[in-house]
Order: structure tokens, then sequence, then C-alpha cells
């Protein structure tokens, strides 16, 4: 069931009222005193004589006192009265009935937003269950604030509009049916358009006479015969019967004429009429509703008429629209953004920047789209357009709303705002550029996919623009290279992202095909995308971003390069995990130790699983995980992280550190300090350091998530090996066995869920084996790994030994005789001075590296 309370509005006395007598609220005659507001005695209803001027260039409030207080009676609906001398569309105000409740924090009221899109006296009927409820108001036994407010709510002053309150009145009657959409009348409709374009006479003619029969007709016309503006297909683009595919497949699209719609992997058999706000799902996965209502399949719908001819698909897809927009109205308070909604911004922005204006333009000529379902689908339109530029918010978010909203204004350039939203989408949406995207090229949300989400609808913007020859800033296509130059920084050897945050495994050749496009002479974007086939290799290696706090170290780029990414950065400004510190590896060819990834954003155990430090490469204090949840500070940087980052012929280094709290009560005792170094083309040294800030001893426990089917771990030396045959494996070889324990957890389904990876979907989630180190200790203590991958068929890391010959000292023996000693100084809770030093079996120095 919606959550939204859609108003009634009524400008006749035509709705049955029982014998109850009227409780008069609110009369300009008395005894009611108000501010902000002055008697007139000239604009009479006519159930009351004189009125209550409120003119919002002198008073952005009008505040009654004095009225009942008590609601509670016979009665069900609330009458206002009100007056407007001039049409104002965009102009809104907010009825505000306060219940203030002590035990709630915030404002509780009821309330309904009305818009200026009327003219002479018109009675508003409010049924009391409909009006829209914020927090926990007591109820209407205790009524403790009436007031109409221009500003706040979402609304902006409009200092020339004046408009006349009458009488407010509580009254019995029949509770009517909902009201269909759209909500935008004619009169309204009409009156945005800019009937003096050429083309439109015939429209203004009959708009004149107030026959919006005819001028529907008229303007239905008109935009079949108009050339431009266009998508990349229109109707006349339609294919002949001799250019269609006979082998073309229909099943998806009938079993949409059947009504069977899959959203988020679910499938769902409606009846008769499709019920575009219920939520079928076991678990009530609000991203259900959501993603129905984005219209994906109206696309395939349109694809098998083209196709085919078939008019019953041309027709399902009119038939879903209109029940679509008659049975979804547009919120009149708030943004959408709620369960059970159809349109939150996200989903608003999404149907109109590819699904809606695809649909539109190629079905205008056909013979099933009816004159009076192209004007109610173009009302839609107008209704989308206003709820995206009142309602923007952030981040990728913003970008959708407003390639949504670009879409419309260059589509549909006869509204009278169209100009206006143009320009507002491309002013936001070039600002977002530098607010939602760092100098490094990571939009703040630190996901790879929802990065792609935001770079695809700051193209969408651009492409609909060239189409159409609408101006856009002379740099805007330029700033995007940065953002193509983050995948090509973050790319796997597979040609993968890393599934960080809220993302899964998405490949990145196609995006860096776009990208050497857009930018002919990125040669090397090519080379990545085409795993070398093409374009000339990159200038560098291993990368630093750092404002995403993410350090890449890699041997090559080649499919079976060595590949670390070590997340060192800040939360993120959305779509976090609990994941600083977390490593991702890949080796000859596969990706050797990995992590949770993105579960489907529902109420499950896994769900939660993946969220938490839990499905991450990281260490628990005391059994308690990172929480970083809830506090703003640590989820973007304004500058470029200082963490010591360096890079050579020999090795890689960074460090990172944890100090924002363990456990839902943020327990600082801990440090957590994580240094990597890359020794080139050969293995990896993490170095944990972990401060507590007393003397007692803590419990530590380090999970590493490996890419297998099956793993071992050695109960003497606690080494950790991967065990599938012929392909990659990991070692994980603990410089400090004694006293450590471990445990291999995989495929767990009870809370709280461990082992699980997610690959392909965010349902398909694979068991993995994954290792739990543990060890408890007083005082500082260093926890340095080796981890080593192994070629396809090499089941054991050619190391004789790994031990600490001092406590400053690694040395890894080989089996080949060569030696490495790791020399390194703590000061503080983390590393100070390092040196990498390679000595061949002869004895002799290869090579020798420092870190200060």
């Amino acid at each position: 069931m919606s959550h939204f309370r859609p108003m009634l509005m009524v400008s006749m006395l035509a709705l049955a009222v029982h014998a109850a007598e009227p409780l008069v609220v609110v009369s300009p005659e008395g005894p009611v005193t108000w501010t902000g507001g002055t008697l007139d005695e000239n604009v009479s209803c006519e159930i009351a004589k004189g009125s209550i001027r409120w003119e919002h260039g002198k008073a952005s409030t009008v505040a009654f006192k004095g009225f009942p207080t008590n609601w509670i009676g016979q009665w069900n609906l609330l009458e206002v009265w009100l007056y407007s001398p001039i049409m104002r569309p965009k102009t809104r105000f907010l009825l505000y009935i306060g219940s203030e409740n002590s035990q709630s924090d915030g404002p509780d009221y009821y309330s309904e937003q009305i818009k200026l899109n009327f003219t002479g006296w018109k009675r508003f009927l409010f049924p009391l269950e409909r009006l829209h409820v914020t927090r926990k108001p007591i109820g209407f036994q205790r009524i403790t604030e009436l007031r109409f407010a221009a500003t706040g709510f979402y609304n902006t002053l409009n200092p020339a509009a004046i408009v006349n309150i009458g009488p407010i009145r509580l009254l019995q009657g029949d509770v009517p049916p909902l009201p269909k959409g759209p909500r935008v009348t004619e009169e309204e409709f009409y009156h945005a358009l800019n009937l003096d374009l050429k083309g439109l006479e015939d429209v203004k003619t009959a708009v004149k006479k107030h026959d919006y029969t005819q001028a529907g007709h008229a303007f239905a016309a008109y935009l079949k015969q108009r050339e431009t503006p266009r998508m990349p297909q229109v109707w006349n683009d339609r294919p002949t019967p001799e250019q269609r595919n006979p082998q073309y497949n229909t099943h998806p699209a009938d079993e949409i004429v059947a009504h069977r719609l899959t959203s988020c992997e679910y499938t769902h058999q409606f009846g008769d009429r499709i019920e575009w706000l219920i939520n079928p799902t076991p678990l009530t996965y609000h991203e259900w509703t959501w993603q129905l209502n984005r219209h994906g399949f109206w696309k395939t719908l349109v694809d098998a008429y083209w196709q085919t001819g078939d008019e019953k698909y041309g027709k399902e897809f009119v038939n879903q629209m209109r029940g679509w927009v008659e049975d979804c109205l547009v919120p009149v308070t708030g943004n959408g953004n709620v369960p059970f909604s159809a349109w939150r911004t996200i989903t608003t922005g999404i149907r109109t920047l590819n699904v809606w204006p695809d649909c539109f333009f190629r079905m205008l000529g056909s013979p099933v789209f009816d004159d009076d379902s192209i004007v109610l689908m173009v009302k839609s339109f107008y209704e989308h357009a206003n709820h995206l530029r009142t309602y923007p918010t952030r981040n990728n978010w913003l970008a959708m709303e407003m390639n949504g909203l670009f879409h419309i204004g260059v589509l549909f350039p006869e509204f009278k705002d169209a100009q206006e939203w143009r320009d507002y989408a491309i002013g936001r949406i070039y600002k977002e550029l530098d607010l939602q995207v760092y100098p490094d090229g990571a939009q703040k949300e630190l996901a790879p996919g929802y990065h792609g989400v935001s770079l695809g609808n700051f193209l969408g913007l651009y492409n609909i623009g060239k189409l159409n020859n609408v101006a856009m800033p002379e740099d805007y296509c330029q700033r995007l290279e940065r953002m193509y130059q983050y995948y090509m920084n973050i790319r796997m050897p597979d040609g993968r992202c890393p599934a960080l945050n809220d993302s899964l495994w998405g490949q990145t050749s196609n995006v860096l095909k776009n990208g050497q496009r857009l930018f002919p002479e990125r040669t090397d974007f090519l080379y990545a995308a085409t795993y070398g086939a093409e374009g000339t290799a990159p200038s560098f290696t291993s990368v630093w971003m750092p404002y995403a706090g993410w350090a890449v170290m890699r041997s090559g780029w080649d499919a079976n390069a060595l590949y670390m990414h070590v997340d060192v950065g800040p939360f993120g400004a959305g779509h976090q995990h609990e994941d600083k510190l977390s490593i991702i590896a890949a080796a000859y060819g596969r990706k050797i130790l990995t992590e949770g990834a993105c579960y489907a954003y529902d109420s499950s155990q896994y769900r939660r699983y993946t969220l938490a430090a839990a499905a991450h490469n990281v260490v628990n204090v005391d059994g308690k995980p990172q929480h970083r949840r809830g506090k703003a500070e640590y989820n973007v940087v304004e500058e470029p992280l200082q963490n010591r980052w360096r890079s050579n012929d020999i090795v890689d280094f960074i460090e990172g550190r944890y100090d924002e709290g363990f456990g839902d009560d943020r327990d600082q005792t801990v440090t957590h300090y994580r240094a990597v170094i890359f020794v080139k083309s050969q293995y990896w040294l993490v170095l944990d350091v972990l401060s507590p800030k007393d003397e007692k001893e803590h419990a530590y426990e380090t999970m590493f998530h490996l890419e297998n089917i099956e793993a071992t771990v050695d109960e003497k030396t606690q080494i950790t090996r991967g065990l599938d045959a012929d392909v990659a494996n990991l070692a994980i070889l603990p410089v400090k066995s004694a006293g450590l324990t471990s445990t291999i957890v995989k495929g767990k389904e009870d809370e709280p869920a461990q082992g699980w990876e997610l690959r392909s979907g965010y349902y398909d989630k694979h068991a993995i084996p994954t290792i739990l180190y543990n060890r408890k200790a007083a005082g500082q203590w260093l926890e340095p790994w080796l981890l080593y991958p192994l070629k396809p068929g090499e089941m054991q890391p050619p190391v004789k030994s790994i031990s600490m010959t001092t406590p400053k000292n690694i040395e890894l023996q080989f089996a080949d005789g060569r030696v490495h000693i790791v020399e390194l100084t703590l000061d503080g809770d983390g590393i100070s001075k390092l040196s990498v030093i390679q000595k061949r079996a002869d004895g002799s120095i290869e090579s020798a590296a420092n870190v200060e």
C-alpha cells in the first residue's frame, strides 16, 4: 500500500455531507485571530462574508490563534476555501496542522501542500485520514498549531503571490475514492506551454475556447510532425516489415504482456491491472518496488513492437503507461523518497533519462499510441520535471535526477520552464564534476559501480545535448577524463574493478574504450581495455590516489600480473562498508584474495554481513569490528591524505591507520596501523601494528577471505593455502606463529553470516574459505604476514623459513638459498623507517630499498 496520502480538491459542493453540524475552525468573521494577513471585505466565498488577504511578499506565514483544538467527533473532512486572483502554478504553500508530541524529536504535524494552479475561489476537501503525517503527532484531539507557510518544506516564497483565505471547517461526509493521475489540470498544463511557438497555433485556438479535447489532438499532431528535438531513435526509424528480424525472441515481451514482471531478480504474477506500489518479496525488499517503477521492461515491449509489428506489444506499453500515470500520483508533500513509492527522486530521474523518452519517441507515430495517451504521457513528463526540479539530492542520485530533468528540458522545449530546467540541470552537474569527484578522479562514494553511475549520467547530459545542439560548458567533456583515468588506475589484471563498498566486480574494458573515443590521444585507455592488443602501454604500473586513499600495487599490465588494492581512505559519501585497511589481491590470471562484495539492499543477514568488517580483510579488536557508520567526519576529505606512499622499481609501500573506534561504542582504546610492502613481482608483506592505550591484554582477530573452493591451514606453522587445482592460489604465512590460533569459516548462514563472496549478481553468493587468525597480547604488538602468490600447479610457497631474527628484523629464506631481510623501526603507533634487502644465494646483495 502506498504511503502517500493524496489530497482531494473539490471545486463544487458535490460531496455528500451528513447531518453532523460543521465545526467552524477559522472564519474571517471571527472570533479566531490571525497574524500575517488582513481582513478583506471585498472578496467573499458563497458561505461566508469577507476573507483574509495574504500577500506573500509582506508575510511568509499566516498563523491562527483561538481556534478549536479538539477535532475529534463525527467529522472526517477538513474544508478549506481559498481564492487566487491569478494562476501561479509554480507557487506552493503548506497547510500546517500541528499536534506537538513531547516524546518526539522535532515538530509533529499533519500537512498538505497547495499549489496556486487555479483562479477564483476553490473549495478544498481533505480527508483527515489522508493528511500527510510527519513524525508522531498526538492526534486530532489536540491540535496545537494552525498556519499556512509559504517558505520551508521545499517551498520558495513568491512575493507576487496573493491568496485570500476563506472559512476552514470540519465536516462529516463520504470519503471519496483516491483521485486518478495526473494531478496537473488541463488549464495548468496548457498554461505551462508556450503556445506562441510556431506550430502551436491550433493548440492555442482550442485552449482559448477551453476545448481541451481538440487542444490535445492538435498538440499530438504537432509532436508527430516536428523533426527536432529528438532521441537517437524516433518513431519513423521503425523497421519496415522487410527489415524486421524473423528470429526475434518475443518471450521476454510475452512475459510482460502476461503481467509476469521481474524486478531485482524476483518475478511476480500480477492480475489484470498492475499494482505498482505493492511489494511481494519475502523480506519486503524495498528496492523491488522502487526498481519496478523504473519501467525498464517497457523498452522490451517497444522493441518487440518494432521488430514484429504485433500491435499487442505496443498496446500493452500504452495500457501500462496509462495505468501507471493514473494510479501513481506525484506526491504533493515531500520528495517521495520513502518505501513503497513510485516517485523516489532517483527513480524519477532514471525513468526520464532513458526509458520514458525512448519509448515515447519510438511509439509516437504508432496508431496504438492515441492522442489522449500521448498528451497524458507529456503531462506526466511535466510532473516529472517539476518533481526533479523541486527535490534535488546529492551524489550519484543527483547525477540521475539532473540527467532526467535535462532530458525533459531538451526534448520538450515547448514548456515555458524548459530553458530553466536545462540551465539548472547543467549548472548543478557542472558543479558536481568538482563537488562529487575528487581531483584523483574518484567519485566520493568510493564505490566503482556508483562511480560508473555518475559518469554515465554526466555523459548522458552531454550526449543528449550534443545530439540536439544544446550548448554545454566548453570544458565539460574534458573534465570527465579523470573519471576514466580512475578505471585504469584500479583495473585488475582480468579487466575488472575491485568490488569496493556497494559494488560488484564490474568490467572496465567497455568504459575505457568509450573513454578513448572521447579522448583519442589516450591510447593507454585502449591498451588497458584490450589487454595490450591495441594502443600504447600506460606510463605507470603502481599508483596512489591520495583523496580516495587507495594504493594499487601492480607488477605490470599483463593478465598474469601481480596486483593488490589497499584501502586506507575515508568511509565514503554513501554506500559504505566497514573496510578501512582492507586488501584485495590477484596474481597469475586470478583473483586470490577477495572480500564479501555487495549483497542486495534487503534486511537479510547477508546484507548485514557485506556491510560489516566481517566481510573484509581487516582486524577485529576484543571481538569488536570497525564502526565508522554514522560519523560524518570520516566520510570525505577536503585535502589529499598524507599517508606515506613510496614506489620504485624494487618495492611499493603504503601505510594507513584505523583509529575511529571498534564496536557499537566506538572503543578507541586500540589503534590499528597497517603497512603493506610489495616486493615487486614476488610477494606482499603486511605489517599490522596494534597499539593499545592501556597495558591490558587484548584479543585480535585478523581475517583473510580466499578466492577458493577449498583451503587448508597447517596446525603447526599456521600457514594457510588455497587448494584449487590448476589455478593460482594464495599462501598466507604468519611470521609470528607462536600463540596464534586459526579457524576456517566457509558459508556460515546463521547470524552473523561469514565466509561468503558475491560475484556476478546481488544474490549470487558463493561460499569461500575465510581464515580467522586469533591472538591475545598486551602492550604494543607487531603482527607481520607474508602473502605469497602461488602459480598454477605450485602448491607450496618456495619459502624455507620466515622469522623475526630480532624484534626489528624479519628474515625470509627461500628454498633456492636467497635471503630477504626487512629491517624496520617502530615509532609511536606505526613504522617510521623500513628497508628491504634482497640477497642472492651466494650472499651478495641483489637490491636494497629504503622507506623513511
